[in-house]
């Protein structure tokens, strides 16, 4: 079996680049074996970019990521192991599915240790389960899945049953939740571009928070310094903390967006609104969403009635928040040892699913997808977006020769609007956003993307791509990558390649 090794590489923009380093300065001390005819692995990082710096060369670091067709080619193996296990095997797995919060499950919520122990082994062999290590704060095992698994099938719901029209007293609905994932991706793009300090009390310095508001194009902002406190943008900054997906350096006391973010937004609107509405949900309640999304599907432009709903998901999926245990004595709810077994019956949904399933709606409620009255519960214009009630069909984006950028409202997915932002600064802020794509921060965005990827978005979204932004950002990527260092390249352990590979 071939093994691999994570390594640091210099890389340049092509071979003949090699000589022209070494007439300025000997490299050979610093590096080892060529990886590729463009890559050679570092030996001492630190003092390849002193020798580099010497002669004025800054390599761009950049983090080396998995290709598409590597992706591509893992989750089609992926999909064909799912076809081919028994029925039941699979159908543990898409309960843990269901269960997992990002990619992590615990034993207790999706499946009976004893009765599916065969199952967990069959899934563990395949490698679409790794059990992690046990830790004393949670209760049971907790197993990790293959991010790469496609999601599993959404239960055949049904609940025609429960439509309704709306009632008149149906509260009105709150902030949106589409716009909050915008604002999301905007300042977590200036936070990246600025890298804002905080005072002792854990604020933004009022300097920082100015530069926020030049990169955010916010006027008021940049007056004030004011960033907690502002309304739009203060409560942008609460949602990335309840995200989890901003940390604090501890001696410089920097702000840092988390890596993951960027998976979360990835691709439509309605995906990313499920998959933060998931993050932002408590870990119990979040497998109530897919029944959710399913009534306010079949309610269309109408609402819910709240008892048909609970009724008709008890004989549709009585399993939804916990799995079915085996024992002597009948069916039993997950119980730790030590503890009072339960049973598994109509009361113990009564008075457990019952009462979770309402704190669900509530918290749903909370975030903006749904609006409720008395005994009944109807989607707001994102809640109806978020079940694909309506289809919709983005404006187009207009990118002018100059690298303007102009969006229209909704013309965008949140996480191409953290792309966006990332690849330029907001000159306004509007009906119609208007921003200036910049080299520097084509630079930044290099660090983890590809050129490639940046014109993928413009030209997916701007018709008529102007040939000369093509060009513009070409000819900046090529300057910025002419010498790299890039870190987490795997190699075959056995490297030992002292000349550049031929052909």
């Amino acid at each position: 079996m071939s093994m691999s090794r994570a390594v640091t590489v210099l890389e340049v923009e092509s071979p003949a680049l090699w000589d022209e380093l070494k007439a300025q300065v000997d490299l050979d001390p610093h590096l080892g074996a060529f990886v590729a005819a463009t890559q050679r692995s570092v030996l001492d990082e630190g003092a390849l970019l002193a020798a580099l710096a010497q002669v004025g060369v800054i390599p761009l670091a950049r983090f080396s990521r998995r290709g598409a067709e590597e992706i591509a080619a893992h989750r089609d193996d992926l999909s064909h192991g799912i076809a081919s296990l028994r029925s039941d095997v699979r159908e543990v797995l898409h309960q843990a599915q269901r269960h997992a919060l990002e990619n992590v499950v615990m034993d207790l919520h999706a499946w009976d240790p004893a009765r599916d122990s065969q199952a967990i082994s069959d899934l563990h062999a395949r490698g679409m389960l790794t059990r992690l290590p046990d830790q004393s704060r949670f209760p049971g095992v907790r197993y990790l899945l293959d991010p790469d698994l496609p999601p599993p099938p959404e239960p055949p719901y049904r609940f025609d049953e429960a439509a309704m029209a709306e009632t008149d007293d149906l509260e009105p609905s709150g902030r949106s939740i589409t716009g909050l994932l915008h604002d999301i991706a905007s300042l977590a793009a200036a936070i990246q571009r600025t890298t804002p300090r905080l005072t002792a009390k854990g604020t933004v310095t009022r300097a920082d928070a100015r530069k926020l508001g030049d990169q955010l194009g916010d006027v008021e902002l940049t007056k004030s310094g004011e960033l907690e406190s502002h309304e739009r943008w203060g409560r942008a900054l609460n949602a990335l903390r309840a995200l989890r997906a901003v940390s604090t350096a501890p001696i410089k006391r920097e702000l840092f967006i988390d890596h993951g973010l960027e998976q979360s937004l990835e691709g439509t609107t309605e995906e990313a609104t499920d998959r933060i509405v998931h993050r932002l949900m408590e870990r119990d309640l979040h497998v109530v969403l897919p029944p959710l999304r399913a009534a306010l599907r079949c309610a269309g432009s109408g609402a819910v009635d709240e008892v048909v709903f609970m009724d008709l998901l008890r004989e549709q999926h009585r399993e939804i928040l916990f799995p079915r245990w085996d024992s002597p004595h009948g069916p039993i709810y997950p119980v730790l040892e030590g503890e009072r077994a339960r049973p598994f019956d109509d009361e113990g949904w009564e008075r457990i699913e019952e009462r979770t399933i309402q704190a669900a709606l509530k918290r749903t409620q909370s975030l903006g997808l749904i609006r409720r009255a008395p005994g009944v519960f109807a989607g707001t214009i994102d809640g109806r977006r978020w079940a694909r009630v309506d289809d919709h069909s983005p404006p187009p984006v207009w990118v002018t020769s100059d690298l303007e950028v102009m969006v229209p409202p909704d013309a965008v997915t949140p996480w191409e609007r953290f792309q966006l932002e990332r690849l330029s600064t907001c000159i306004s802020r509007d009906v119609v956003d208007r921003y200036r794509l910049k080299r520097e921060a084509l630079r930044l965005w290099l660090t983890t993307h590809d050129v490639e990827e940046a014109l993928d978005l413009l030209a997916r979204r701007a018709p008529g791509l102007p040939h000369t932004v093509v060009d513009t950002l070409t000819s900046w990527a090529r300057s910025a990558c002419r010498v790299s260092l890039v870190r987490g390249v795997l190699v075959p352990s056995q490297t030992t390649r002292t000349t550049p590979p031929q052909g």
